[in-house]
């Protein structure tokens, strides 16, 4: 009897020794088939402890101001002027105050641009991605100080890299060569991990979305949600946003607005290859979005709701920083400027906060910059 049960005890033993290693694999080897597992159980699971407040916290909408904007033709004026189409909203001391839309949601013959039309984000989503790391903060499940090689050991000099270098480019970091064409997330983030190399040199701002993807994976070892889960349930779902969600495959982009370019024989053309364009960004240039619910998520944000006023502040406006938690800081505002194929993304927010334009675009016409766009329209919007 001792025997059966020194026998049955040891097998015991081996097998909660073994089961306690597969969860360990599966949650936090993010490049191994049994986290691809473990990221599709928890996509379908809603009982994480950072989502209760999903079922606790009042759904927020932007004011809308009881009269439309005094510059709401001058607004106008400079869409037509300057060629551009897709959807504007502009925010005037803290209400939205003007709505418009301009040329066609599908190209060559469609239908016309609407609020509710939706357009890629671009790297309007790396904010999104920055409030999420900020969040997790403010609820002690990581800090801006933790060293990259807490999540990510293998990657070279990932202990004199920081979380908060990540959020501002200024981890050295880069990829050498462009991941192939993938609709996975976890494929993605496991490209990522395995190809990303060091500069050795940290402090300097160079944009590179691996930072941006390799937050998305921090956000998801420090929640145990994945990345896409935890920003459903934290912005879209709480916010009741019907014109948002993750652009993930060719069924959900044909819901948006086309996206097009001036071509070399003087015409326009359908831009195409947008999974490849999208394959090497996961905590970036993911998203969809309306441009009412990218100013309702972005205002959400900023008016300290989603983190506190204190923490948006560190977010947003890191001292003698060009790039501080996805905005380009400034001394009156910020700027957010992105462009992903035909889509483009254009936003100016002044410094306290209260006035603002958004524009997103599935047409970008040749000799404009995505870094123009936006401040010509807030320029004639607040002039």
């Amino acid at each position: 009897m001792k025997k059966f049960l020194l026998w049955f005890f040891s097998v015991i033993a081996v097998l909660l020794i073994f089961s306690v290693g597969c969860f360990v694999l599966a949650k936090y080897k993010t490049n191994s088939m049994a986290h691809r597992y473990y990221e599709s159980f928890f996509e379908n699971s809603s009982d994480n402890d950072l989502q209760s407040d999903k079922l606790t916290e009042a759904v927020y909408t932007v004011p809308v101001a009881a009269k439309t904007d005094m510059n709401a033709k001058k607004v106008d004026s400079a869409l037509k002027a300057n060629n551009l189409v897709g959807s504007v909203a502009v925010i005037r001391n803290g209400k939205l105050s003007y709505v418009t839309s301009r040329g066609q949601s599908k190209y060559p013959n469609g239908a016309k641009n609407t609020e509710n039309t939706m357009y890629q984000i671009g790297s309007a989503q790396d904010l999104i991605t920055a409030a999420s790391v900020m969040y997790l903060k403010e609820h002690g499940k990581l800090s801006l100080s933790d060293k990259l090689s807490k999540y990510y050991p293998e990657i070279s000099h990932a202990k004199h890299i920081t979380v908060d270098q990540l959020l501002n480019m200024t981890s050295g970091l880069s990829t050498i060569t462009n991941a192939k064409a993938t609709e996975s997330f976890p494929t993605l983030l496991s490209w990522n991990e395995q190809h990303v190399v060091s500069s050795g040199v940290t402090g300097s701002y160079d944009y590179k979305s691996v930072n941006y993807v390799l937050l998305a994976g921090i956000i998801q070892k420090a929640s145990g949600q994945p990345y896409r889960e935890f920003v459903k349930a934290h912005l879209l779902d709480k916010l009741s946003l019907k014109h948002s969600g993750f652009a993930l495959n060719d069924d959900q982009r044909r819901k948006l607005a086309t996206p097009y370019e001036d071509s070399y024989s003087g015409g326009k053309t359908a831009t195409t290859g947008m999974t490849k364009l999208q394959s090497t960004k996961l905590g970036s240039y993911q998203m969809y979005m309306s441009v009412k619910d990218l100013t309702t998520s972005y205002f959400y944000i900023l008016s300290g709701k989603l983190i506190s006023k204190t923490n948006v502040k560190e977010l947003t406006q890191t001292a003698n920083s060009k790039f501080s938690g996805g905005v380009y800081p400034s001394d009156t505002g910020f700027t957010v400027h992105g462009q992903l194929g035909g889509y483009q993304d254009s936003i100016q927010v002044d410094t306290k906060k209260q006035n603002g334009v958004f524009l997103l675009t599935n047409y970008v016409p040749t000799g404009i910059k995505n870094t123009q766009t936006a401040p010509i329209i807030y320029n004639k919007a607040f002039e």
